[in-house]
């Protein structure tokens, strides 16, 4: 199940880093994104059973929601810059709702979400609340987060999702 817990924050990852948002070679990372400024995706303490189904053929169905954050650390950060970071995690985070944006004048909207291995592909995601102001340092430096959750299916027992995958 590690694996599978590690492939849906991989997943994960991928997913942010398809934003059609993001600046040429701008990225997320799961590692703190430093003094200054950049992204982050901040992993909870793992997914976590939402439901679980259990049939007589002995298959076991779990729904999961993996918990994590988008962060963005500003540097010099103005009010026009707040605004601006509260603005572009909103845009993040409607994208990854399946909801349609306009970015630079052009409307995007995500086409699919990823499977991780051993399990089905995202089923949604959702965020928790809108983007908040979590840390401002005495060099102007602020780090904006947007708690978010990906939900995914995996099937244990006579067929699995990597089954049905091989056929």
């Amino acid at each position: 199940m590690d694996e599978v817990y590690s492939s849906a924050a991989e997943a994960a990852l991928g997913l942010v880093n398809g934003f059609p948002g993001l600046a040429e070679g701008e990225r997320f990372r799961f590692a703190d994104p430093g003094e200054e400024c950049g992204l982050a995706l901040v992993i909870g303490s793992g997914p976590v059973i939402r439901e679980e189904h259990r049939s007589v053929t002995g298959q076991v169905r779990r729904l999961y929601t993996l918990p994590f954050t988008a962060v963005c650390r500003t540097g010099g950060a103005g009010e026009r810059q707040r605004l601006a970071a509260a603005a572009w995690l909103e845009a993040l985070g409607r994208w990854l709702e399946g909801q349609t944006v306009t970015l630079g004048g052009r409307d995007h909207c995500l086409a699919a979400y990823p499977a991780p291995a051993g399990a089905g592909p995202f089923t949604a995601v959702r965020r928790a609340g809108p983007p908040r102001l979590a840390d401002r340092r005495e060099d102007r430096t602020e780090t904006w987060a947007m708690e978010l959750a990906a939900e995914y299916q995996v099937r244990m027992g006579p067929k699995s999702f990597d089954q049905e995958e091989r056929k």
